[in-house]
């Protein structure tokens, strides 16, 4: 406990307006309910962030505290996680990666897939260590997230549209990261991957994760640093 003390206290800095109030982690994740349409803020503490680094480590320990251990990975209760780790978004090299979490269709456990778009820079720089979305929306929708709110909106429109086409309909600027599914991912293909520009999140059937949910895209926009 004294080195995780030690740890936190090391990584705290001073609160600055616009900058993350502890080193590497904005403190704050976003919690989307499909079922509800409920936005709300998810809890991470300190000791959370510090111990599990942000990353898969993070998303996991999400997962394994939030989810029923016999849920179906296309049903409702399986929930997707999204977060980058204790540098994205800085500029060091390599560390424009995110990672993906959740109940894999393809093996029924808990599967990860890492990216190297610029979704979960973006997602950093809107305030947010973590996306986290459960249940299942009645339609289509996309989740656009900014540094003011996050909102759930209606996709009947790029429904059946490939990942190219979905990404240049939800348009955006410099300092905007996507996430979209195709039709297989739409049509539950077990293997069925997410796209962030021109990169994959290849690993696991998360595009079909995404399609049981009806979720077709996320969209998130930031200039924090």
């Amino acid at each position: 406990m004294a080195l995780l003390d030690d740890a936190i206290a090391t990584m705290k800095g001073p609160s600055i307006k616009g900058k993350s109030p502890m080193g590497g982690f904005m403190k704050r994740a976003v919690e989307v309910d499909l079922s509800t349409g409920k936005v709300s803020d998810y809890p991470l503490s300190d000791e959370e962030l510090v111990k599990y680094m942000g990353g898969k480590g993070l998303a996991a320990h999400i997962l394994l505290k939030e989810m029923t251990p016999h849920g179906n990975p296309l049903g409702e209760d399986n929930i997707l996680v999204v977060n980058g780790g204790v540098l994205t978004g800085t500029g060091s090299p390599t560390s424009g990666r995110f990672n993906a979490t959740a109940k894999s269709p393809l093996t029924g456990a808990i599967g990860h897939s890492n990216c190297g778009g610029d979704f979960g820079t973006f997602l950093k720089k809107a305030g947010y260590d973590a996306l986290i979305v459960r249940g299942k929306a009645g339609k289509p929708v996309f989740i656009d997230i900014t540094e003011e709110k996050v909102e759930i909106k209606d996709a009947g429109h790029l429904w059946g549209l490939d990942t190219a086409k979905t990404q240049a309909e939800l348009g955006g600027g410099k300092n905007t990261g996507k996430l979209a599914i195709g039709p297989a991912g739409e049509n539950l293909v077990r293997y069925a991957c997410v796209a962030s520009g021109h990169r994959v999140l290849g690993r696991i059937g998360l595009g079909a994760v995404m399609g049981s949910k009806y979720l077709k895209a996320v969209v998130a926009t930031g200039d924090r640093t």
